[in-house]
């Protein structure tokens, strides 16, 4: 512990770190609960949305060996590569008690049937079913991982603010008490040996009074 100057301005210094201390650890944890509210919501639509992602991955498993089946699988490789597309992904930024959190957003990636790039004329309509629930499942990816990194970001600020709430509560509370207390002591200490001094000195100028009338 540092050199402490025992004097009334520095307990009454201590005294406001207190109640700052205390005050910021309440706010953080306000911070916690509110960030842990909202860390339990996005992990129930990241279960969901990866229930529904098991699913339409299923679904187009499926979609794509009945494609195979009729179609062949060297058409349907070739329907795979005929007009590539990217997606356009757009990140913007929420804010979260504060916490700065990317929600991205994307335009749909399903396409018509005659944005796709392969012969009509040559396809069947189960190759567009598997089409379709390729794309499907390639949206729900994209949700489900727009959903895995807010849940990052949260959990990060989490583990932050849970380390500064340990930290005030651990540290910084308990040092500054423990301080408050040293000084209230001292100066405790020292009123009640000044008050010892003011009786004595006091005693000893009613014995020189008592002495002096006796003289007389």
């Amino acid at each position: 512990m540092e050199q402490l100057t025992a004097t009334r301005s520095e307990l009454l210094a201590r005294r406001a770190q207190i109640v700052l201390a205390t005050q910021g650890r309440d706010v953080l944890k306000e911070k916690r609960d509110q960030l842990m509210k909202e860390f339990r919501a996005t992990v129930d639509v990241a279960v969901t949305g990866s229930g529904a992602l098991e699913a339409a991955a299923a679904e187009g498993r499926r979609a794509l060996a009945v494609a195979e089946s009729f179609d062949g699988p060297q058409a349907v490789w070739s329907a795979a590569l005929a007009r590539p597309s990217e997606i356009s992904l757009r990140v913007r930024s929420t804010t979260v008690m504060g916490v700065r959190i990317a929600d991205i957003r994307y335009d749909p990636v399903g396409r018509p049937r005659l944005g796709r790039g392969y012969s009509l004329a040559g396809s069947s309509p189960h190759l567009d079913r598997a089409a379709e629930q390729f794309e499907a499942e390639l949206g729900l990816l994209l949700d489900l991982a727009a959903v895995e990194l807010r849940l990052r970001r949260l959990a990060d600020e989490i583990g932050k603010t849970t380390r500064r709430v340990n930290a005030l509560e651990s540290v910084v509370l308990p040092r500054l008490e423990e301080e408050r207390i040293l000084i209230q002591s001292i100066l405790d200490e020292r009123e009640r040996q000044d008050h010892f001094r003011l009786k004595r000195f006091a005693a000893r100028r009613a014995q020189r009074l008592e002495a002096g009338e006796e003289a007389r």
